[in-house]
């Protein structure tokens, strides 16, 4: 056992898995490979997963006050970055540590965020790692394996020890839009790299990562969401009326349904679908359920079976000619209700109208800043498995 300050340091089991094995067994060669003499895998541990904190016990005591109070932590960042203002050092691992928790979602029935979303979150990345005072292969290469780089590596025509030289080819490549990747960890090596490498001052922190926040704000909003189910809004803030008579949008008909809209009084959403051939009202709100929503109405196709984490949607029949009813289901209750082709398309017109609206434009996208980026559900096509299960995907 080792001895520091005269004070026996205790020894605890902890169980990994196989990836996680592999990781310390490849970092432990290279450390070896560094220093000339033999590391122990739970030595190689420490080192990579707690790692040495390059921040002051001021810094820490001010992480520990901004994560008793996560939304009112968002709400100051994002009242900085509109000022252009600079974070602190804490404030940016506070952000990031929802980034990484909106990046790896909370349930099979949340989808990943977009491939732009990832694209700017590895250009972040990389700036960052860019700006460091000094380089550590060994977590480099840790890096590179929680975003399942080093398995896309294989076969390709670069240095897959280089760790600028792996982002940049991955960077490349998501920018294709006909590519399949969705690195979904690649929050961590974000959230780890602002806490414990060195860089000159938290200048060098804010210089690499202010041209990506937008994108970064609305990934922590997202995992803000998904881990407290509450937007990112200021306590007791009242809602803007954006011009809208009495915070009410006109109601959008089609056939036999009519969609009416308000704002809440906190500034959200809130629908109201009448079915008028079946005597029935069905309720939408808040934001994200209205956009889940949305979201099913365009993605179910005939014989295809959708899910959500409010709704479930699926149809009679295993194709166009087949098809003769389309249904959702409201998770909760289990309520149904069914609609011919023609009514579903009319449910769709009167949402994408309503939605798609000049008057609606700058509510959604406030509210899409306040909940981030929830727009991606299981598809009927695509599940989960599928994302990462193609050829050239990531190994997560």
């Amino acid at each position: 056992m080792d001895r520091q300050s005269g004070r026996q340091q205790r020894t605890l089991p902890v169980r990994i898995s196989e990836r996680v094995r592999k990781c310390l067994a490849r970092a432990r060669y290279a450390a070896s490979s560094e220093r000339g003499a033999a590391s122990s895998l739970s030595r190689v541990a420490v080192t990579l997963f707690v790692p040495e904190e390059h921040y002051s016990p001021e810094e820490q005591a001010e992480l520990f006050e901004l994560m008793k109070k996560p939304t009112e932590t968002l709400v100051a960042i994002r009242g900085k970055w509109e000022e252009k203002r600079s974070l602190s050092r804490p404030e940016w691992m506070a952000l990031t540590y929802y980034v990484q928790t909106g990046c790896e979602g909370m349930g099979a029935d949340s989808g990943p965020p977009s491939r732009e979303s990832f694209v700017d979150l590895l250009e972040g990345l990389l700036a960052l790692l860019k700006a460091r005072t000094r380089a550590s292969w060994s977590r480099d290469q840790c890096y590179l394996n929680e975003i399942g780089a080093t398995g896309w590596t294989h076969d390709r025509e670069f240095n897959a020890a280089n760790v600028f030289e792996v982002l940049s080819a991955l960077i490349h490549e998501l920018r294709k839009p006909e590519c399949p990747l969705r690195p979904a960890f690649s929050g961590r090596p974000l959230h780890v790299a602002v806490r414990a490498d060195q860089f000159p001052s938290v200048a060098s922190i804010n210089e690499a990562l202010t041209p990506f926040l937008p994108t970064l704000f609305r990934l922590a909003a997202r995992g803000h969401w998904l881990l407290h189910h509450r937007p990112v809004r200021a306590l007791g803030q009242t809602s803007q009326n954006y011009g809208i008579p009495d915070g009410e949008f006109p109601p959008v008909h089609a056939g036999g349904f009519q969609l009416a809209t308000v704002l809440t009084d906190d500034g959200d959403l809130a629908m109201a679908l009448s079915m008028l051939s079946r005597d029935a009202i069905c309720a939408f709100g808040p934001f994200p359920e209205i956009r889940e929503f949305a979201a099913l109405l365009e993605q179910l196709r005939p014989g295809a079976f959708w899910k959500g984490p409010t709704f479930r949607g699926y149809t009679d029949g295993s194709d166009d000619k087949r098809a003769t009813r389309f249904y959702f289901q409201r998770r909760s209750t289990g309520t149904s209700f069914g609609f011919s082709p023609q009514e579903w398309n009319q449910v769709r017109e009167v949402f994408r109208e309503t939605l798609g609206s000049a008057q609606m434009v700058p509510v959604v996208a406030e509210l899409s800043i306040q909940y981030g980026g929830l727009n991606a559900v299981v598809s009927p096509v695509m599940s989960p498995s599928t994302w990462f299960s193609t050829k050239s995907s990531l190994l997560v």
